[in-house]
């Protein structure tokens, strides 16, 4: 959860774009994500150019800020961008039930 809090975060307050590298994701992976995100209607405005998403134009939906409020306890501890992949590495480790990297 702390990966769609993390990006669900920047998408609201705009202070940089998340990518895939931030969270250590592969870019099919991140490109996963933000589909799930979409088909969930937690953002909108999502721009696809080719091969490419463009999250600068995106923004939340009703749905998305009622996430980032239900998660609201992660503010408290969520680091700085540098930081990101180790922190959300918690949650694969939480959540993996020991499975290995492909």
């Amino acid at each position: 959860m702390r990966v769609i809090y993390s990006v669900l975060k920047e998408i609201n307050e705009k202070r940089f774009v998340p990518e895939g590298a931030d969270y250590g994701l592969k870019d099919i992976e991140f490109e996963g994500l933000i589909r799930f995100l979409e088909n969930e209607k937690a953002i909108e405005r999502v721009l696809r150019m080719h091969d490419q998403l463009f999250l600068k134009p995106a923004r939340l939906t009703k749905i998305g800020l009622a996430l980032l409020e239900e998660y609201k306890e992660y503010e408290k501890i969520y680091p700085e961008r540098g930081q990101l992949k180790d922190w959300v590495q918690v949650d694969k480790i939480l959540y993996s039930n020991d499975a290995e990297d492909e």
